[in-house]
């Protein structure tokens, strides 16, 4: 059988009235692998791969490929993979949904969220009316006390106002639950978008305010809605001024600042705290972790005042914290209000995808392991957790196996890093045990009312791990979900089923692209474990300093060359990538696309050569056009800015430029010469 068992059978298309020539029939080319078919479509060949290695690779994709109207980005990889499940988990809700009797419990509730998400009309003539508990409490407010119950209840559906709750390990302990309380409260994506003074920034602002004061509107709460929209736009521009820098954000160091109850009852004293903890079942917490507790004291003192001053105007911020954090479930014109202006303005998609897709996504979201658990079993084949598992162990061989060649490092820091690899769980495809959801309950036609009953069985899931043990056989993504993590507390790399498929990963594949695609998912997520902010962490999950001093400033020094390097990057006129923001993804990708093409040729080695899959490139130039492939991607320039203000990745581009321009194997495959754009005369090596 041939390696790709998926090729397609030839087909002889003959016009009527016409017969083929039998030696030009014998002389016709086989059809070509469709594997290959779909490499070489992607590629343009004109291109000089030392000039620029992402048009090379993915050229042809970029000039056929259209950004669809219904999305902001759309990706070769990530994108297709994505719409392939949407499309089976489209089947297999439809079938939940239109027989929710025909399974178990946990396949009614599946049915359930996905037929009452569907039914628009239910929920139209539904309207607000699940909200009104919390409005009524919000228009209750009058002073500190009933202001901390009800963001306690706004918390329990996931509206996170003053603070948002988190519920994991201890950094220093990370054998023991405790809650972590984050900053929160603004309703742009980052505190930049408050301040930044351009063109295009201020019309977002304005058309901000515009946004608040229609909601308002639509809501009927407000005697001025549009002063009252200006005010909230206020309150939300002072709370940006005292949010901590995204880039701090990622140092756990900057980060951790454990206290008992007792002390943070004293950092803001004139709040009941007690109060909010009995309001989200959180009454005997003891172990609190406050990210930031400068901004808690200033926001809280910010909300306090404006609450004694101008009470509505708190009112109509909670109001519109309350529609924005549920917007996605609400009724047709709420929602298209939410979408006129994050969606389209903020993010640059022009259209709702359409609703079955939304619904799949609602049903991952909030009953994503019993998705799951459908999902894998007619979806993920066993030999592939196999491949996968053993790509993995080879991927550690190889980061192991380039330790010695850092001169930066000593030989009890080396020990160390061995150390820590070792100690590294993976988990691949699914959960050992799926969750138990026999408290959350659902109904037909009530899809705004499940979703927030989705929302307060979430919170107690979490709240009631506060204080116990690590449960490390939990998951944070669903099984079907395209996507990957490491966990530097819990010391995991986590591969759900949903990204192990083409065109990242394949059983079929030549293992030059699963090392090129998977590969190097799987090196980043290692690398992780030992950028800027993972190397905090040993092998146990404990932020300690294991490096010493000298060796943790050789590391500084090649960090801030990757941080510069990738800050040189334009994404558009007056706009280039933050490298610091992005340090730890850069780091990541650079270490793991030469982890992987380590792993690669040692699987070479040990299995002899492959056959080549295009006649144009070698299999280990295949590897590298592989990795550059799973990045082929069109964004929207609303969607590239966001995502440069506001995002720790890199834009696709320079996933793919960044790490091979630093690569000394890339530089031989390709036989770039010092000075070319792929091969500068200064490099950056970290791991």
């Amino acid at each position: 059988m041939s390696r790709h068992a998926f090729a397609l059978l030839p087909v002889l298309l003959v016009s009527c009235g016409e017969k083929t020539p039998p030696d030009a029939a014998a002389e016709a080319p086989p059809p070509e692998d469709p594997v290959a078919a779909e490499v070489r479509a992607a590629m343009n060949f004109e291109m000089d791969p030392c000039e620029d290695f992402y048009e090379y690779a993915c050229g042809g994709w970029l000039a056929t490929t259209e950004l669809p109207a219904d999305k902001p980005i759309w990706g070769r990889s990530f994108s297709s993979i994505q719409e392939r499940n949407r499309a089976f988990l489209k089947d297999l809700l439809e079938r939940a949904a239109a027989d929710p009797d025909a399974g178990d419990a946990d396949w009614a509730r599946m049915g359930h969220v996905y037929g009452s998400c569907l039914d628009t009309t239910a929920l139209d003539e539904t309207g607000l009316a699940p909200l009104q508990p919390w409005l009524d409490e919000i228009a209750a407010i009058e002073d500190a006390d009933s202001l901390m119950t009800t963001l306690a209840s706004l918390e329990k559906i996931g509206v996170s106002v003053l603070v948002g709750v988190w519920v994991d390990g201890d950094f220093k302990d990370p054998t023991l639950s405790i809650f972590h309380l984050n900053q929160t409260g603004l309703g742009l994506p980052d505190r930049d978008y408050y301040t930044k003074q351009d063109a295009d920034s201020v019309q977002l602002i304005a058309d901000y305010q515009a946004h608040l004061s229609k909601v308002l509107t639509m809501l009927g709460t407000e005697e001025d809605p549009a002063s009252a929209g200006a005010q909230v736009l206020d309150l939300e521009r002072r709370f940006a001024a005292v949010h901590m820098a995204k880039e701090d954000l990622r140092d756990p160091v900057k980060t951790y600042h454990k206290i008992d109850r007792d002390g943070l009852f004293a950092l803001t004293p004139e709040l009941d705290w007690q109060l909010w903890l009995d309001g989200i079942g959180a009454a005997e917490v003891t172990d609190i972790n406050v990210g930031q507790p400068d901004t808690l004291q200033e926001q809280a003192d910010i909300l306090l005042e404006v609450l004694g001053n101008e009470p509505e105007t708190v009112k109509a911020y909670l109001r519109t914290r309350l529609l924005a954090s549920t917007a996605s479930h609400l009724p047709t014109e709420w929602y298209d209000t939410h979408f006129d202006f994050y969606n389209r303005k903020v993010y640059g998609q022009q259209e709702p995808e359409p609703r079955w897709k939304r619904c799949v996504d609602t049903a991952n979201g909030s009953v994503g392991e019993i998705v799951g658990r459908f999902y894998v079993e007619e979806r993920f084949a066993g030999e592939s957790k196999e491949i996968a598992l053993a790509m993995i162990e080879g991927i550690q061989d190889a980061f192991e196996a380039g330790l010695p060649a850092l001169e930066w490092m000593d030989e009890a820091t080396r020990a160390a890093a061995v150390e820590k690899k070792s100690l590294l769980s993976n988990k691949i495809g699914y959960p050992d045990a799926w969750r138990d959801y026999s408290a959350f309950q659902t109904g037909e036609g009530a899809h705004l009312q499940n979703m927030l009953n989705s929302r307060v069985f979430e919170h107690h899931f979490w709240v009631d791990q506060a204080g116990k043990p690590v449960d490390k056989s939990l998951w944070f993504m669903a099984a079907s979900q395209v996507n990957a993590y490491y966990h530097p507390i819990r010391a995991e790399m986590v591969f759900p089923a949903g990204i192990l498929q083409p065109p990242f990963f394949s059983a079929d594949f030549p293992m030059a692209m699963n090392y090129g695609g998977i590969g190097m998912v799987m090196g980043h997520e290692l690398t992780h474990g030992f950028d800027d902010s993972g190397r905090k962490f040993d092998g146990h999950g404990k932020m300690v300093e294991w490096w010493p001093a000298d060796v943790s400033e050789r590391f500084e020094e090649r960090a801030q060359c990757v941080a510069d390097q990738y800050s040189g990057y334009s994404v558009a006129e007056g706009l280039n990538v933050n490298g610091q923001l992005t340090l730890g993804e850069n780091i990541a990708d650079i270490g793991g696309i030469r982890e992987s093409y380590r792993a690669y040729k040692a699987w070479d080695a040990a299995n002899g050569p492959e056959d080549q899959l295009l006649e144009e490139i070698t299999n280990d130039q295949l590897f590298f056009v592989a990795q550059a492939q799973g990045w082929c991607s069109v964004a929207s320039p609303e969607f590239e800015k966001m995502r440069v203000m506001s995002n720790p990745h890199s834009p696709s581009r320079f996933r793919v430029i960044g790490p091979n321009s630093n690569l000394p194997e890339f530089h031989e495959a390709f036989s770039c010469e010092v000075g070319t754009p792929m091969h500068p005369e200064e490099t950056c090596e970290v791991w």
